[in-house]
């Protein structure tokens, strides 16, 4: 529902009709998109800082009066549906919806985003609109400025365009929270695509917890970089991969963290004894203090870099917010990644990689009695 949304609320509003959003902005030389995640949906323009009242506009009426109009309601779930049919045609977001259905049994992150075609062919005009009068609300949404103004003069600006939203009550919804992994979860799914692509997985806590800045840094040493310890003895040593590296993933709820892998299927049964040996060398003994040194410094080093443009800025700011409540908690996180020794990484890679709880996710089209074999 909120990714079709997402595409419903570019078609038309009580001031713009079907086209002219993206003509508006356009037209003044700016840059507008949207997308949607497991957590939020979020809707930026990019634009002259002289154009900023159209910015302000546009967004406003997207988010306060969009129209819905049945006919384009209907025009647009065949681009939707199209869409999804992409998805499926794609090896990378097919794995990544592999991924997230094994990890996630009863939590709502285990549903891909981008959403069920039998859900956006049936949905009706007046569901779609229920939905955004529950959850579309003042109190449920937040704007970013970012860019070159007066906070005062925006602020007023902001206030005009802004504060006659029709104040509808935001519904609560208990999200289904995923119970414990207790055992090991294989999900091997076959597939047309020549590359097999998997993912190892362990479950982590949510966003705010202490230990995510050591999985961020721990994730840097053994998957991230062609110096990283899975890119030198799964690639540059010997090059049984296509692509290798490791990811944490946090999110409002448990996350979780991620070895992936892309090779030829004759490939899998060593790759996957290559990879067992690196993750138990993080669990017996810490990094080294140059590894922790270029792992920490690539971080900052990300940071600085992602504050260049007025975009990531803002996105920044509002990842910031939505999470933590303080579009300036990253200072705060970088003060937690400079703190970190060697022992604290190790001491988060023996606490989650867990021998009898980790996740295997594999799409391949290998065929079933060598999967078999293989594990």
């Amino acid at each position: 529902m909120s990714h079709f949304i997402e595409h419903l609320v570019f078609k038309g509003t009580r001031k713009y009709g079907v086209g002219e959003i993206a003509a508006t902005v356009e037209g003044s030389g700016g840059e507008l998109n949207a997308y949607t995640s497991f957590d939020q949906t979020v809707f930026y323009v990019t634009i002259s800082k002289q154009f900023s009242d159209v910015a302000l506009d546009v967004i406003s009426e997207m988010m306060g009066f969009p129209t819905f109009d049945p006919k384009e309601i209907d025009n647009e779930r065949e681009v939707v549906i199209e869409e999804i049919k992409r998805g499926q045609d794609s090896p990378g977001r097919h794995a990544s919806q592999l991924l997230f259905t094994n990890v996630f049994k009863k939590s709502p992150y285990g549903i891909p985003v981008i959403g069920y075609d039998k859900v956006v062919r049936k949905v009706s005009a007046k569901k779609i609109r229920e939905f955004y009068q529950c959850r579309y609300v003042p109190s449920n949404m937040f704007l970013v400025v970012a860019g070159d103004f007066e906070s005062k003069e925006m602020t007023k600006k902001v206030e005009e365009m802004f504060g006659s939203f029709a104040p509808f009550k935001l519904k609560k919804v208990a999200r289904t929270k995923e119970p414990a992994q207790k055992s090991i979860r294989i999900k091997v799914e076959q597939a047309k695509f020549e590359q097999t692509t998997g993912y190892l997985t362990w479950r982590i806590p949510n966003v705010k917890n202490k230990d995510i800045a050591a999985l961020e840094v721990l994730s840097a040493i053994l998957g991230q970089g062609d110096s990283s310890r899975l890119m030198q003895s799964l690639r540059i040593r010997e090059p049984l991969t296509n692509s290798v590296g490791s990811f944490s993933y946090s999110m409002q709820e448990d996350g979780l963290f991620a070895v992936s892998f892309n090779l030829e299927k004759e490939n899998l049964a060593k790759a996957l004894t290559k990879i067992t040996p690196e993750l138990i060398r993080l669990i017996e003994e810490p990094p080294t203090a140059a590894e922790m040194q270029k792992a920490i410094t690539n971080f900052a080093s990300h940071e600085v870099y992602s504050m260049e443009t007025v975009d990531n800025i803002a996105r920044k700011a509002g990842s910031n917010e939505f999470y933590y409540g303080d579009h300036d908690y990253y200072k705060k996180y970088m003060k937690q990644i400079y703190a970190l020794k060697p022992e604290d990484i190790q001491k988060v890679a023996k606490k989650y990689f867990k021998p009898d709880t980790f996740g295997l996710s594999l799409m391949t089209n290998m065929e079933k009695k060598k999967k078999r074999k293989g594990f």
